[in-house]
């Protein structure tokens, strides 16, 4: 898992840069984490989000001509804002969720399995 996260950086250093490569990273498990509590289904959820950032971003830089590792960083970020939205708009932020010293990020409406 280490080598596979290492070689990653490494190979998409000169496509992204690196505060892209850290955007890349991050985004897609924080989507992940903002739809469900269980480990399992974020891990499949984050996979799926970076792939679907990675490929629509290369699709749109492709055709509308602009750098692909900033139109990556961009789809990933617009889904952020959308889901982000809807889980506010379903009271389900953290800040909400923190009560009373829980360690919980999420209450049992929000996605909790």
């Amino acid at each position: 898992m280490q080598f596979t996260l290492a070689a990653t950086i490494t190979t998409t250093m000169t496509i992204l840069g690196v505060t892209l490569i850290a955007a890349a990273l991050v985004i897609p498990a924080v989507v992940a984490r903002l739809l469900t509590n269980s480990f399992v289904r974020m891990l499949v959820i984050s996979v799926v989000v970076g792939a679907f950032s990675g490929f629509l971003g290369v699709y749109l830089s492709y055709y509308l001509n602009i750098s692909s590792g900033a139109s990556v960083v961009l789809v990933g970020a617009a889904l952020f804002v959308v889901v982000f939205t809807f889980s506010e708009l379903r009271g389900c932020s953290a800040s909400r969720s923190f009560s009373r010293g829980s360690l919980a990020l999420a209450g049992p409406s929000c996605g909790a399995e």
